[in-house]
């Protein structure tokens, strides 16, 4: 007869099932340790416990389970996020099961692009996942991120790709999106009409008011460093009150109006 475990994997948000056929009690004990030490946040004991049981080399589906447990552990709860990798690479290397592969793979892209601003791992990560046979259904969460590790990198104009291929999408997840991030990728490149030109795209697009605010600061801050200083101060001006950061948007009217007056002599 088959007896399953839960793995205490409500203190860090995962689901830990094991499943025991001929087990030796050992095993279960350890196992059953190391859930009562998660469940009173004893974190540096319950991987000690999780240790002791790799070391007793268990079956494959066992060690791939607790290195994710493992992984988890470093990363949500002790932040050492390079060890957690370590984890996670492990299950990438030693089980071929496609599941494990891409939950594996996908908390190394996550802790990559998050937490290590790593964007050139984290650039390879989500372009194994959105080319991942057969298609994976976050394929549109994947591409977007590449698109963004390929920005973050500076490597523009492979953005500017990746952010086109989704933009002849008007099916994807992040289709109105990559108006806005086009818009990015041109304000980078210091062509600001272009820059322009996409964010207003973008706005007869996007529904979300703090989105709407911080592209229209952005084509203001557009406005204001190409010259174009009336368009800059009245789109700063619309949104005052709206703009998160008030002292910032003072300092640019401000500025602006300064600007223009020393013009005018």
């Amino acid at each position: 007869m088959i007896k399953r475990i839960f793995i205490g994997a409500g203190v860090i948000g995962f689901l830990f099932f094991v499943v025991f056929r001929d087990f030796t009690p050992p095993i279960h004990r350890d196992i059953l340790k190391a859930q009562g030490l998660l469940g009173i946040q004893r974190y540096e004991e319950a991987i000690a416990q999780y240790k002791k049981i790799l070391k007793s080399n268990p079956p494959n589906p066992i060690k791939v389970k607790i290195n994710y447990q493992l992984g988890e552990l470093y990363s949500t709860n002790l932040g050492k996020n390079k060890l957690a990798i370590s984890y996670f690479e492990r299950i990438i290397n030693i089980y071929k099961d496609p599941v494990w592969l891409v939950k594996a793979s996908e908390r190394v892209a996550e802790i990559n692009f998050n937490f290590l601003k790593n964007f050139e791992d984290s650039r390879k990560n989500y372009q194994m996942l959105a080319n991942f046979t057969p298609r994976l259904e976050k394929i549109d969460y994947y591409q977007h991120r590449l698109a963004r590790s390929l920005f973050n990198l500076g490597l523009l104009n492979l953005a500017a790709k990746e952010f086109q291929r989704i933009q002849g999408n008007p099916e994807h997840e992040y289709y109105t999106r990559s108006f806005y991030e086009l818009g990015m990728v041109h304000f980078r490149k210091k062509d600001w009409n272009k820059a322009i030109a996409f964010w207003k795209e973008y706005l007869k697009r996007e529904t979300r008011k703090d989105a709407v605010v911080q592209t229209k600061f952005m084509m203001a801050n557009a406005f204001e460093t190409s010259e174009q200083l009336k368009r800059a101060y009245n789109l700063y001006y619309s949104i005052l009150g709206e703009y998160p950061n008030t002292e910032v948007l003072r300092n640019r009217l401000n500025s602006i109006y300064h600007r223009r007056i020393a013009r005018k002599r």
